[in-house]
């Protein structure tokens, strides 16, 4: 079997550290099971693009906070390459994310085309005595955002297609 190619060897290497770092993050998201059911673990992000944000200063069901929610076309890399050379994709879904009680938001480049490097979810508060996550969409190309919040949910799951188009029974 060959190596994985040093671009993807490095993404490897990323995910399996990220996973690492935010696995106590991830088992406190409500709904998170949403997103391992399709991928098998908590996915990265990689290359995901954000298609909307919607900023809300209403609150939740924890009460008046603003929160803030995002739909995400993901996928899967694997590790097959076509015929041109570019890794097949699978398990396109729209992940609908809400965080509420959010705070200290800063929100760059939003524009027609929103690439993620990543998407870091990070446990502030290690005493566990009220979760406070740090969270940062990492731009690859558009958006950037990063916030704090008190609370993570897969609002809903549903699969589409390569082009982020929602897919009906």
């Amino acid at each position: 079997m060959l190596a994985p190619p040093p671009a993807r060897a490095a993404l490897m290497d990323r995910a399996a550290e990220v996973i690492r770092d935010e696995m106590n993050s991830i088992e406190q998201i409500n709904g998170a099971e949403k997103l391992t059911a399709v991928f098998g673990c908590w996915p990265t992000f990689h290359d995901a693009e954000v298609v909307w944000i919607r900023l809300d200063r209403g609150g939740t069901d924890l009460g008046p906070s603003p929160t803030l929610e995002a739909l995400v076309h993901a996928f899967e890399m694997t590790d097959q390459v076509d015929a041109a050379g570019f890794y097949l994709l699978r398990n396109h879904v729209l992940a609908h994310l809400r965080f509420s009680s959010v705070g200290a938001l800063k929100l760059d480049d939003f524009n027609q085309q929103n690439v993620l490097w990543g998407l870091t979810i990070s446990n502030l508060d290690s005493s566990g005595a009220e979760a406070v996550f740090q969270v940062e969409f990492e731009p690859s190309w558009g958006v950037g955002v990063t916030f704090q919040c008190k609370a993570i949910a897969v609002v809903s799951v549903q699969l589409c297609d390569k082009e982020g188009k929602a897919q009906t029974d």
